[in-house]
């Protein structure tokens, strides 16, 4: 899928040019990087917005084409206006193409747990967990198996399958999903008469 996105250079800054560029369809953005130096752009927002919604993935790499050259590009932060939450203002990180780079990944359970048969309900604890990994290994999520949950079972990050070329990041393991509800009281024997 292409996901390249024309943007222009600009020169001009200040609170009455960015009116006008909106005015005519455009918003203000800077493309940077570890090897890339500030490059203020303007982007049209109607074209990274219907971006987005056909990738479905708020990790895609955006190929910035500025001029001749294209950047492999993360977007880092967009500014909305607080009432009619217009984007007003887009940060595009151009990723190093040599190095990892952190990102957050959604989970997304899979599968109908043994234990749902008793009334157990999934849990997502954590919605997303902190990867990393070479900018064209990015996972748009990690799907978490289920199926072999029972009641009172959880699943921790530790135990999260990973693609190769992708690994988790934290300080202490956690858990991400838990299979919850009441487990049946055990059933009493009855002695057997003589």
């Amino acid at each position: 899928m292409d996901t390249t996105l024309d943007v222009s250079p600009r020169s001009e800054t200040g609170k009455g040019w960015a009116r006008r560029t909106r005015a005519e369809g455009q918003v203000p953005a800077v493309v940077y990087g570890p090897n890339t130096d500030a490059q203020p752009v303007t982007v049209d927002p109607n074209a990274l917005v219907n971006l987005f919604k056909v990738t479905q993935d708020r990790n895609t790499i955006v190929n910035v084409k500025l001029g001749g050259t294209t950047h492999p590009c993360l977007v880092r932060e967009v500014q909305r206006h607080p009432l009619t939450r217009a984007i007003v203002h887009v940060d595009f990180y151009a990723v190093p193409k040599d190095r990892e780079i952190e990102v957050m990944v959604p989970l997304q359970a899979v599968g109908r747990p043994k234990g749902a048969t008793l009334g157990g309900r999934v849990r997502l604890i954590r919605r997303s967990v902190r990867a990393k990994a070479i900018y064209n290994k990015l996972p748009k999520q990690f799907d978490i198996d289920v199926a072999p949950l029972d009641i009172g079972d959880r699943i921790q990050a530790s135990e999260l399958p990973m693609p190769d070329g992708v690994s988790l990041v934290f300080d202490n393991d956690f858990n991400v999903v838990e299979l919850y509800g009441k487990k049946a009281a055990p059933v009493a024997e009855t002695p057997e008469e003589d």
